[in-house]
C-alpha cells in the first residue's frame, strides 16, 4: 500500500508517533516507565500480561532458564538475516536526482535493475559483499518542509548489507545515491554512519544489525518465531511475544503487535478486541 500513494512522513519527525501513543496511553490510565533495563521476568512478578518487543533468541535468558528445553532449543534455531547499515546526513539543499521528478517523493528505493536488486540481495543472505547494495533514502523536508532550518536539512538511508558486517556503510551509500544523484557528495555538511555491528549494539534485539528481527524464508516467515498454534503465546504463563519475530513479520509494521495484543486480552483478560479505527470511517473507534 505505502509503494501506491507513497510511504507517510510525520510531521516534526518519528517522535511525534511516540509522543501521540503515550499521550494517549496515559490519557487511557497508563504508567510509563523509561530508562530501565529488565534483566529478569521475575522482575514482573504479578503482572497479568507481559508482551515482549524482542529478539526470541533473548527469551531464555529474561525466563531464568524456566522455559521448557523443547521450547528452548526450537528458539535456538531461528535465524537471523541480513545487516542494516545507515547513514545520517545534514545537506545543504534538496538531493540533486538525475530524474526531476524523484524528488517529488520523501522516501526513494535505489535498487538498479530487478536482477541486480535480486543478485545482490542473495548475496547479503548468503553472507557476500556485494557491489551495488539496495539503499533506502529518505528526505523528509520533500513532504514536512519545517525539517529545513536556514537551507540545510536531513537526509537519511540505510543499506542493506551481510549479517553482522562491522565496517562503515557511509561510503557505499553515498556511493548508491550519488549514483542517481551526481553532485550529492558535494552537498553534504555532516555525517555519521552506523554499521550493522553498531546497530546490534545500540539495540541487542537487531542481532548482527538484522532490523527485521529474523531471515525472511519460506518457511521461517510462515513459522515465526516457532511452529505453535499460537505464536505470541510462550510456554510462560501471561508471557508473549510481539516484535517482527511473529507472524506477520516485518513488512506489515505494527500487525505483529496488535495480534499479540488480541491474544492477550483474549487469553489472559477474558475481553474481545476492540474495533479500533478512525471516527467517521465507518468503523466505530475503541
Amino acid at each position: 500500500m505505502a509503494h501506491g500513494p507513497g510511504w507517510p512522513l510525520p510531521r516534526g519527525g518519528s517522535p511525534r508517533i511516540a509522543d501521540a501513543m503515550a499521550d494517549d496511553i496515559r490519557a487511557h490510565g497508563g504508567v510509563l516507565h523509561t530508562g530501565r533495563k529488565i534483566t529478569d521476568l521475575r522482575e514482573l512478578a504479578g503482572v497479568r500480561a507481559v508482551l515482549l518487543d524482542i529478539a526470541p533468541t533473548a527469551l531464555p535468558d529474561l525466563a531464568g532458564g524456566t522455559l521448557p528445553p523443547g521450547y528452548t532449543r526450537r528458539l535456538s534455531r531461528y535465524r537471523y538475516g541480513p545487516a542494516a547499515g545507515k547513514a545520517d546526513f545534514l545537506v545543504s539543499g534538496p538531493i540533486p536526482w538525475s530524474a526531476p521528478e524523484t524528488g517529488r517523493a520523501g522516501t526513494v528505493h535505489l535498487g538498479g535493475t530487478a536482477a541486480e536488486v535480486f543478485r545482490q540481495e542473495t548475496a547479503n543472505a548468503l553472507g557476500r559483499e556485494g557491489d551495488s547494495p539496495f539503499v533506502l533514502v529518505v528526505d523528509p523536508a520533500v513532504t514536512d518542509p519545517g525539517r529545513e532550518v536556514a537551507g540545510r536539512r536531513p537526509v537519511w538511508a540505510y543499506a542493506h548489507l551481510p549479517h553482522g558486517r562491522a565496517r562503515d556503510p557511509l561510503p557505499v551509500i553515498r556511493a548508491a545515491i550519488e549514483r542517481y544523484a551526481p553532485g550529492f557528495t558535494d552537498s553534504i555538511v555532516a555525517q555519521r554512519g552506523l554499521s550493522g555491528r553498531d546497530y546490534a549494539a545500540y539495540n541487542p534485539n537487531y542481532v548482527g544489525g538484522d532490523i527485521a528481527t529474523g531471515a525472511i524464508g519460506l518457511r521461517q516467515t510462515v513459522f515465526r518465531p516457532v511452529p505453535r498454534w499460537d505464536p505470541y503465546r510462550t510456554p510462560l504463563p501471561g508471557v508473549y511475544l510481539c516484535s517482527a519475530a511473529t507472524p506477520p513479520g516485518p513488512g506489515v509494521h505494527g500487525m505483529c503487535g496488535l495480534l499479540a495484543a488480541r491474544s492477550a486480552l483474549r487469553r489472559e483478560f477474558g475481553r474481545r478486541p476492540p474495533v479500533l479505527g478512525p471516527v467517521g470511517a465507518g468503523t466505530p473507534a475503541a
